[in-house]
């Protein structure tokens, strides 16, 4: 827990005039596809100017050693008899919103992670097993918007676990516990403000809007991070973070946990725009599932 809010302390630092920075970063810090998100800013600008091969570049810009590249994904790829094919992946013609660059990746072995903030706030609260399931196989993407002034923030990012049945009753359990446990947190800290340093308090809490819509077993997670403010006076620190949906769908052994990046969400869910309603992310996790059939084991 010390860790994590040294993160976010060093988050409210450095970034404390980007909006979207603390659920992104501490998401990255947490996920295995944080080299992906660290890579964001520079795999836009090089897809756009040269259309293949991409290079690391840290957060805020700072220079970092070159990571391995990252190929955009396939049209097709060859699958063992227990990994997770491209078929059970969304595509970005599932989504309304226009993307430009799709990052993929696979592993074994992987932590099932549904919100490391989240889970955070359950350790603080001593709620067991937090990460209790763990995947044999696992495949990630990350879904880009074209670029803009050489910035392309993700429409959302989706990791596909292939997990012992059994343990799913428990992670949706844990998943329930975690909500009930954490509906509103605190995370103390500090920021710049006035050129010094004040310590500073951000509100987060976390909402579970509809379940059962999809596949065998669903959730959707809204999580509302407040901006930081001083602990003296009120002040605040920086810009409003956006809202972040994260949507839970399990099909036989496969489950897929989907997230949505800055401006992916309508601003109150509902009314007509070019973001994801809430409807928009039923229909979305219903097509989730629906595309997890083909590998699902059971199949549907």
């Amino acid at each position: 827990m010390r860790e994590d809010l040294s993160f976010v302390d060093r988050l409210h630092r450095d970034l404390g005039g980007v909006r979207w920075a603390e659920p992104a970063e501490i998401r990255a810090r947490a996920r295995r596809r944080s080299r992906r998100t660290a890579t964001l800013a520079a795999t836009a600008v090089l897809a756009v100017l040269s259309g293949s091969g991409y290079l690391a570049a840290a957060r805020s810009g700072t220079p970092a050693p070159p990571a391995p590249p990252v190929a955009a994904v396939p049209a097709t790829a060859a699958a063992g008899p227990a990994e997770i094919p491209w078929e059970a992946m969304l595509s970005a013609r599932d989504v309304r919103l226009k993307t430009d660059v799709q990052i993929s990746e696979a592993g074994l072995g992987e932590a099932v992670r549904v919100d490391p903030v989240l889970e955070a706030c359950g350790r603080e609260r001593g709620v067991p097993s937090a990460t209790a399931a763990t995947s044999r196989y696992s495949r990630s993407q990350t879904l880009l918007r074209p670029a803009v002034d050489g910035v392309a923030p993700p429409v959302l990012t989706q990791d596909v676990y292939r997990i012992d049945p059994t343990q799913s009753r428990l992670l949706f359990g844990t998943v329930a516990l975690l909500l009930d446990a954490c509906a509103k947190w605190e995370i103390r800290g500090s920021g710049q403000l006035g050129g010094g340093t004040v310590p500073t308090v951000t509100q987060h809490r976390w909402e579970r809007p509809v379940s059962g819509f999809a596949g065998d077993e669903s959730v959707l997670l809204r999580h509302v991070s407040l901006a930081p403010v001083s602990v003296a006076d009120g002040r605040t620190l920086a810009k409003l973070p956006p809202v972040e949906a994260t949507l839970v769908v399990r099909v036989g052994d496969l489950v897929t946990v989907i997230t949505t990046g800055p401006d992916t969400l309508q601003a109150d869910g509902t009314r007509p725009g070019p973001g994801l309603s809430q409807a928009d992310l039923e229909g979305l996790g219903r097509t989730a599932a629906g595309r997890l059939c083909v590998a699902a084991d059971p199949r549907c």
